[in-house]
């Protein structure tokens, strides 16, 4: 989807909204494009979890390990991404925006972002009751029918008063939830590869100039070379390391059979060289969107957990990885808040620098 498509999905949504605001379907608070809707419905839900409170001791503990220790790991992702960008004039990888249907899949994208939202939140929720702070209410954040964010919104006055490992239980715990749950989809997609994966290799680029340019396309699946079935990547990776510079090679796909005469590798001379690129086939179906389902959640919710635990403060809102921070440098000195302040604008300047680094560098 290109933004053309995406902006008139986002105006048909706000009209959509606005009928039903019109209707009295819907009630809610309304910002320009902005759309908050708020509830007390799931308190009680959440409340029946946090019972557990040595469970979630145990939990919000560890929470704060990986908080801390996040928040060190996106600090050294961040800077040496920005040193490696402006001064070694390389890319180590960077931030950009996830908005779906332009930066990232759509649909997929929607679904990845509302687990993002959906277990950062219940997991502040469960630690501030399990803290003894009450929640006001739950809510939801929209532009016009995207969900940018929601919030489990606790007693503020009561949050502040309490002691500072009740604080950092809570402030650590959507973030340590989201990489909870990006670990869970990866260990899915792992432990069942049989179920998304066929035999076989796919063609996912051909090298320029390459013997097989011309000849393969990208999409066929390699079943076997030279008589020898390949099932897995590295069947195929055995079979490649056999070829020899000017052999004849015999190749079946799921298109037909193909020759091709084995170029030299050029960083190897002594080794034959085909010039395709593959990856495991994706099975059709069920099994393909679960597999981009289950990808696309353990992605955003590694990626914006963790840079939830930047320590930035917008003006009016701030990370949890800020609130982390004041609170660690509230117990070290009295200038907390104006240090945090400094460090913060130093990260927002730095990750600014990072996304815009490709077009000045």
């Amino acid at each position: 989807m290109g933004i053309e498509k995406f902006i008139m999905v986002l105006l048909v949504g706000y009209a959509l909204l606005l009928e039903l605001e019109r209707r009295e379907k819907i009630k809610g608070e309304r910002y320009l494009f902005i759309f908050i809707f708020r509830t007390e419905r799931g308190k009680e839900i959440i409340s029946k979890i946090a019972r557990f409170k040595r469970f979630w001791l145990f939990i919000g503990n560890i929470g704060i390990l990986v908080g801390i220790l996040g928040m060190f790991a996106i600090f050294f992702f961040l800077y040496s991404s920005l040193y490696s960008q402006y001064f070694l004039k390389q890319s180590i990888g960077g931030v950009q925006l996830v908005i779906p249907g332009v930066t990232i899949p759509f649909w997929y994208g929607v679904l990845g972002l509302a687990s993002v939202i959906i277990v950062h939140e219940i997991a502040h929720g469960i630690l501030a009751i399990r803290e003894g702070v009450p929640i006001k209410s739950l809510g939801i954040a929209l532009v016009t029918i995207i969900p940018i964010g929601a919030f489990v919104e606790p007693d503020e006055e009561v949050l502040n008063n309490s002691n500072s490992g009740a604080k950092l239980r809570v402030y650590s715990a959507g973030s340590f939830a989201n990489l909870t749950l990006a670990f869970l989809a990866f260990g899915i997609l792992v432990a069942f590869s049989g179920f998304f994966f066929s035999s076989g290799v796919e063609i996912v680029d051909i090298a320029k100039d390459s013997p097989s340019e011309g000849i393969l396309e990208k999409g066929m699946i390699i079943t076997s070379i030279n008589g020898e079935e390949i099932l897995t990547i590295e069947d195929f990776k055995k079979i490649s390391m056999k070829i020899k510079p000017n052999e004849k090679i015999e190749i079946k796909t799921d298109k037909g059979v193909f020759y091709i005469k084995a170029g030299r590798n050029p960083e190897d001379p002594s080794r034959g060289f085909l010039g395709i690129f593959v990856t495991s086939p994706l099975k059709k179906g069920l099994s393909e969107f679960l597999f981009l389902a289950l990808s696309w959640i353990s992605f955003l919710n590694q990626g914006i957990g963790l840079i939830n635990l930047a320590p930035i403060h917008f003006g009016v809102a701030a990370t949890d990885g800020y609130h982390i921070l004041k609170e660690i440098l509230s117990k070290l000195t009295l200038k907390a808040e104006k240090i945090s302040m400094a460090i913060s604008t130093l990260t927002f300047l730095t990750i600014l620098l990072i996304m815009i680094a490709p077009k000045i560098v």
